[in-house]
Order: structure tokens, then sequence, then C-alpha cells
């Protein structure tokens, strides 16, 4: 009797386990939705993408120009690396 509720009490902590992978999973799937939804929602700010182009002029690396736009608009860390990588890109382009 002994082991049957030993391998019930198995057998139900590893569904337990799966149901929390799968929906770990899930979760990010959302994430990283929502973080996409995010960035094509955004709308540039002229006065932010001057302070980033001055930024970079003052040698300021790709992470404190990430960093700083994320503080400012709130973007999640993909959203707001391509944000300075358009930015800092047009204006080579220019």
């Amino acid at each position: 009797m002994k082991g049957c509720v030993t391998i019930l009490f198995q057998i139900t902590s590893l569904l337990i386990i799966l149901f929390l992978v799968i929906y770990t999973f899930s979760l990010q799937s959302k994430i990283r939705k929502l973080e996409e939804q995010q960035d094509l929602h955004f709308i540039g700010d002229e006065d932010l993408e001057k302070q980033i182009l001055e930024m970079n002029n003052n040698g300021s690396s790709l992470v404190e120009m990430v960093k700083f736009v994320r503080n400012e608009t709130n973007l999640g860390l993909v959203p707001a690396k391509k944000y300075v990588d358009k930015i800092i890109h047009n204006n080579l382009s220019s």
C-alpha cells in the first residue's frame, strides 16, 4: 500500500512540474508578443532622438543609450535596442 502512495505522489509531482513548465513557456510567448506589439506602437520622439544622437556623439555605449531609452519610454530591452540602432543607423546614413 505504501508503494502505491509513493508512486501516486511521484506521478502527481511530475504532472505538476510538467504543467508549470508548459505554463512558463506560454507566459514567455505572451511576453514576446507584447514586446513586439509595444515595439510596433511606439512612435519616436524627436527630443529623445536628439538625446540619443548626443549621447552617441559623446561616446556613450550602446548599453547606456538603451538603458536611457528604456527609462524614458518603458520599452522592453529588444524594442529599445532596435530603436537606438535605428536612430544611429539613420544618422549615419544621412
